[in-house]
């Protein structure tokens, strides 16, 4: 049995004009029904769904991210799951004690001293008086506010408040537990205690729903993640899908405000995109810039698995991507290799001031190695419209064993001529490869950085 079933949810909100409209029509809606039907025009708001008709079932020790963009619905959703909010329209099935850490300080009676504020939520989710008074101790030490746990709440920071709120809603032993942006709140250690609880929970078989914007962390816990957008399910599957699929709506949005943005007395000739991305070179730019067959490679190849939530704007464009060992294409090295990481990148618009990168990460998705032309060269280079360049890193791979994915992003920063950041073209994924286990004995953790030791020995 689902532990969250949503079945057609939707929710609508009413915009008034003003409060005297909001009056009117609260009054006209109490009116008999006969009466009403006289006056079925008189509609004095508009109507704002910010679900609607969104489906979903969530099993057991299911840890599912809700991710969208600002306005997408998911905080909606999470308060309508929670029990805090009813739908305009659809049902849900909820099973076990859900806990959720929704708005900052929700559920918490400000005159209330954090104590009693304890006490007070664990009655509300079920636990015995006996049962809170065992628990409290952990709770209290989890949190860490000292002596602040017997004043009132009105007089705590917010990184307090979300802490006490984190310990009591993770420490009473929920089956579902909803977490909407808390961990944006609170120091790095207590993020990182937050880190540990979750996936101790995880580890018990807890249903954790997540909502962050921080797509590296949703890709650290969760196994599926669902897209949110304009109150719509837009994506719903294995984490990295989506969050791949989320990343190209955030780049085509900074795209579409790019030109806004940029003033027209410093826009310069090339800031206009020519038109849509072509992936494929033709005979005569291959030709005329004598580029070796074997650099450009097979592009048919890499455009095929390269078209997963690629986007740009088509000012520039990667042709190929290729890892090379001793010379020759691979997709299998040992640990330490020294490898060429070799991009092929069109410019179909004269550019400056391009930042040229790659990622590695796992199929997860999660990053492990980061790398691009601005650690290694001044980005103010000329880039010539038609032009093909070949930048070729060379990599030493001391990473844990495992199969990889490279990830490759060309893009110009905010500057003089750009309010935000334009992307040109981005590649989720370029290719994949495969570590093999290290022989000397395995690593513990994606990269062992490569160091010296030196060992003194001195008598006591």
């Amino acid at each position: 049995m689902s532990s969250i079933s949503l079945e057609s949810i939707s929710k609508c909100y009413r915009i008034f004009d003003n409060p005297r409209d909001r009056l009117r029509q609260a009054l006209f809606d109490r009116l008999p029904f006969h009466l009403r039907a006289r006056g079925q025009s008189r509609r004095l708001y508009r109507e704002h769904w910010a679900l609607y008709d969104v489906n979903m079932r969530v099993d057991p020790g299911e840890v599912v991210a809700i991710i969208g963009r600002n306005g997408a619905g998911k905080s909606t959703l999470l308060q309508i799951i929670a029990g805090t909010l009813e739908p305009t329209g659809g049902q849900v099935r909820t099973t076990g004690r859900i806990t959720a850490l929704l708005e900052l300080g929700s559920g918490f009676n400000p005159e209330f001293t954090g104590r009693e504020n304890v006490f007070l939520n664990a009655q509300i989710l079920g636990l015995s008086n006996e049962e809170v008074a065992a628990r409290f101790h952990d709770i209290v030490r989890f949190a860490d506010i000292g002596d602040f746990i017997d004043q009132p709440m009105k007089t705590y920071s917010s990184g307090m408040m979300m802490r006490l709120a984190f310990a009591v809603q993770t420490g009473v032993d929920p089956k579902v537990l909803i977490v909407d942006e808390a961990l944006s709140v609170g120091d790095m250690f207590f993020q990182a205690k937050c880190m540990t609880r979750l996936r101790h929970l995880m580890s018990q078989g807890v249903t954790i729903l997540f909502v962050s914007h921080d797509v590296g962390v949703v890709r650290q816990l969760c196994d599926r993640a669902i897209l949110l957008s304009e109150g719509k399910v837009l994506d719903d599957g294995p984490v990295k899908q989506v969050t791949d699929h989320y990343q190209r709506l955030d780049i085509e949005d900074y795209n579409r405000r790019a030109p806004e943005a940029i003033p027209e007395d410093v826009r310069s000739s090339h800031d206009e995109p020519d038109g849509e991305i072509g992936f494929e070179p033709t005979p005569k730019q291959r030709h005329g810039l004598s580029l070796p067959t074997e650099w450009l490679g097979d592009v048919a190849r890499f455009r095929e698995r390269a078209t997963k939530h690629r986007s740009g704007n088509g000012m520039a464009e990667v042709l190929n991507v290729t890892m090379l060992k001793d010379g020759l294409p691979s997709d299998v090295f040992d640990f330490g290799d020294v490898v060429t990481l070799r991009l092929v990148v069109r410019f179909n618009n004269t550019l400056d001031h391009v930042n040229v990168g790659y990622k590695i990460r796992t199929l997860q998705g999660v990053g492990v190695v980061f790398g691009g032309t601005p650690l290694h060269a001044d980005t103010k280079q000329l880039y010539t419209a038609g032009h093909i360049y070949v930048f070729d890193w060379q990599l030493k791979l001391p990473l844990m064993h495992g199969s990889y994915m490279v990830e490759t992003g060309l893009a110009q920063p905010p500057g003089v001529c750009r309010a935000d950041w334009v992307f040109l073209d981005v590649v989720p994924t370029c290719l994949t490869f495969t570590v093999t286990p290290r022989k000397e004995g395995m690593i513990d953790g994606f990269v062992a950085l490569e160091s010296s030791l030196n060992v003194r020995e001195f008598r006591n």
